[in-house]
């Protein structure tokens, strides 16, 4: 099954993913994390700094709820204290607040919030068991230009973020084939046996980045019973790859592979692209998780013809320190 996603994308199969367990997922851990050291200084809020959301959920109800702060063209963690991120909830999640939504590198409409975290105090959006101090959420209603199925999954700011060039366009047909062939050659340096691999489900599209002025490639190959057999400790494979076209042919430019236990590996989605530092190249927004575990979004930056992780969001949406660790600002 082939469909033309908006603004060009291709996909191969559809990926039936959401944000709707996010809560429940991202309460397995308590601590946030940034590749690049992040500044302990608590945010400046009196400077109204731009921040970076990602809208999801169901589209009769979507939420929203901030990823990092952009700042120089770069994106970082956002670090405040529970008081902190009360005014931040007043600040950026008050009723009526407009951002813009985007999608495949475009705007692609707006999100307009409902409701902050706190707009009723003795009812806020969400709570989190033995937790006291929560990221907010926000509950927001969206007016998107793009078709929108039963859930919902958009970046979101204040900022107008660049737009990458027009790419070489690739028929679904070359897509598909190009997306395999990357596959084949992943698993085989994974020492995956093809008929394994083609026992997955396979999935692939084409967007334009500006990392080269070619289309950039996303393939997975995914085991339909990887949960159920990393829950048993039983080995699952699973494909990930980014591939871009230098020196005149496709090449993987990031790749996840798994062949094996699957009980601690750590897996890939794609989620989006968008231009976040404005040098004409989009970045690449993954989600990443292990089964049971974490849940996180990576930015990925395209540098000397590799896709390279340089910002993590937080593994949960509980600010509580743990036991016995040092309670920062």
């Amino acid at each position: 099954m082939v469909r033309i996603a908006t603004a060009g994308a291709v996909w191969v199969t559809v990926t039936a993913t959401a944000g709707c367990d996010k809560i429940k997922a991202l309460s397995s851990d308590q601590h946030s994390s940034a590749i690049a050291p992040a500044s302990h200084d608590e945010l400046d809020l009196s400077k109204h700094p731009t921040i970076l959301f990602e809208v999801f959920g169901e589209r009769a109800n979507p939420q929203m709820v901030p990823i990092g702060v952009l700042e120089a063209g770069k994106l970082h963690a956002i670090n405040l204290s529970s008081t902190g991120w009360r005014s931040f909830d007043r600040i950026y999640n008050h009723p009526g607040a407009t951002y813009t939504l985007y999608q495949d590198g475009h705007a692609a409409g707006t999100a307009t919030v409902k409701q902050g975290m706190w707009s009723k105090p003795d009812a806020p959006i969400y709570t989190l068991p033995n937790c006291q101090s929560l990221i907010p959420l926000a509950a927001v209603s969206i007016a998107s230009r793009t078709k929108v199925g039963i859930t919902v999954e958009f970046l979101a700011t204040s900022a107008a973020l660049t737009q990458p060039p027009a790419a070489a366009p690739l028929t679904p047909s070359a897509v598909a084939s190009l997306a395999r062939e990357i596959g084949v050659r992943v698993a085989e340096s994974a020492h995956i046996p093809r008929a394994r691999l083609d026992s997955l489900d396979f999935h692939a599209q084409a967007m334009t980045t500006g990392a080269t002025p070619n289309a950039t490639l996303v393939v997975s190959y995914v085991d339909p019973n990887g949960e159920e057999a990393a829950a048993h400790g039983d080995e699952t494979s699973y494909v990930f790859a980014i591939a871009d076209k230098a020196g005149g042919a496709y090449s993987p430019s990031y790749t996840r592979v798994i062949n094996g236990s699957g009980t601690h590996a750590e897996y890939r989605r794609f989620v989006d692209h968008l231009d976040l530092d404005g040098d004409g190249v989009d970045e690449i927004v993954l989600e990443g998780w292990q089964n049971g575990g974490d849940t996180y979004l990576a930015v990925m930056r395209y540098k000397a013809g590799r896709w390279l992780e340089v910002f993590r969001g937080a593994t949960s949406w509980c600010l509580d320190p743990r036991s016995g660790a040092p309670v920062e600002p």
